[in-house]
């Protein structure tokens, strides 16, 4: 770490623990929460691939419906100052069809600073995009799932162990936000510290595995996001993230990413493209036939007014998303990843929301252990979405 960015984050953790030795004696702490159930009514889904991946499932079509536990969450928030307040999230969640968890999404100090600066510290999400942030939570948009590639691959939400420092500021009508983040960052699969993916280790393929409780390495991880909003009609942003990954710090992971939100009245349109470069990565070449590779797609999300039911409102979306990963230099073979869904969202009152959905995925990846991973099939859902 440089000696400037060491100053920096002296001074951020100065600052963190000044604010956090002013908490009132009587502080209250404030509890809400969400539920996410869902009912899958038909799922036809056939996989093809090599016996090390799927982990003893066999190759061919599955049918399966029954209900599940999505996720459920509690939020806590206490003030801990006279601008500072630290608030936690903590879900359990129900992972495929036998992994459960009980994580902590975030906890850290939300405080004001001099100049119109505000500090995030300690396990943050990061301002990677707008789905990251905005709409991660299953109350928080219409749609019943999230996409694909964000929810299965890359990880939702992506949040990690640092700081993140924002500015707002006004330019006439619009409004300006900056935020620059130093995380510990990804880092290996857990299997192998070569691999940052690994088509051969069951869920070695999700980068979400790769955020741990501890920095992988003596590289921080950094990064930040630009946007321009006027209201909430719309906002443009850029994000970027760079980071070693490996336990010798020099093989390098990157995410470049923009994202247009659009609200005319009731209508939301939501469009978001990434690009991640991956250096080094032993864990893809059975898939890529190198080290080095890329990946290149977004997802385009569309809703809007469908009338209404004993007068409360129905909202219909859609939603289509492509990501092709591949080598660096464009040889070998391609993982793709492909979706896209429609359905309807029944708000009953501000507590309670009825979803259903109609999900269609194709997700492949090539020469796996001479043999290609394939996910291609439909799922048809009911969800219900509560608050409290």
């Amino acid at each position: 770490m440089s000696s400037s960015l060491e100053r920096a984050v002296g001074r951020l953790a100065l600052w963190a623990a000044l604010l956090a030795a002013a908490v009132p004696a009587a502080a209250k702490v404030s509890f809400t929460g969400y539920g996410s159930f869902n009912f899958t009514a038909d799922a036809n889904l056939r996989v093809f691939a090599p016996p090390a991946v799927l982990g003893g499932l066999p190759d061919g079509t599955h049918r399966a419906r029954g209900f599940s536990t999505e996720a459920v969450g509690l939020f806590a928030a206490t003030p801990v100052g006279e601008d500072a307040d630290f608030l936690m999230d903590v879900a359990y969640r129900g992972i495929g069809g036998t992994v459960r968890e009980l994580r902590i999404q975030y906890a850290y100090l939300d405080a004001a600073l001099p100049g119109g600066l505000r500090l995030q510290a300690g396990k943050v999400t990061l301002p990677l995009g707008y789905y990251n942030t905005r709409r991660f939570y299953p109350f928080r948009r219409v749609e019943l799932s999230a996409p694909l590639f964000h929810s299965a691959l890359l990880g939702l939400p992506i949040a990690d162990t640092g700081g993140v420092l924002s500015w707002r500021t006004g330019l006439g009508d619009l409004d300006f936000d900056a935020r620059l983040f130093g995380v510990n960052g990804y880092g290996s699969v857990p299997s192998s510290t070569a691999s940052f993916r690994s088509a051969a280790l069951p869920g070695g393929l999700a980068m979400s595995n790769n955020l741990g409780s501890s920095n992988s390495n003596r590289d921080v991880a950094v990064g930040g996001q630009a946007a321009l909003s006027r209201n909430t009609v719309w906002e443009y942003g850029v994000s970027f993230y760079r980071g070693a990954w490996d336990r010798s710090g020099e093989r390098l992971f990157q995410i470049l990413g923009s994202h247009l939100h659009w609200a005319p009245g009731r209508f939301d349109v939501l469009a978001e493209f990434l690009r991640l470069d991956v250096r080094g990565d032993q864990g893809m070449l059975s898939a890529f036939g190198r080290g080095d590779w890329r990946t290149h797609g977004g997802f385009l999300s569309v809703s809007g007014p469908a009338g209404s039911v004993t007068g409360r409102p129905l909202s219909a979306y859609a939603r289509g998303e492509l990501y092709d990963s591949g080598a660096a230099d464009g040889s070998g073979g391609h993982e793709l990843v492909r979706s896209a869904a429609a359905g309807l969202s029944l708000r009953v009152n501000d507590w309670i929301t009825w979803k259903g959905e109609y999900l269609w995925v194709d997700y492949r990846v090539p020469a796996v252990s001479a043999k290609t991973l394939q996910l291609m099939g439909y799922t048809l859902t009911t969800g219900l979405v509560v608050t409290f």
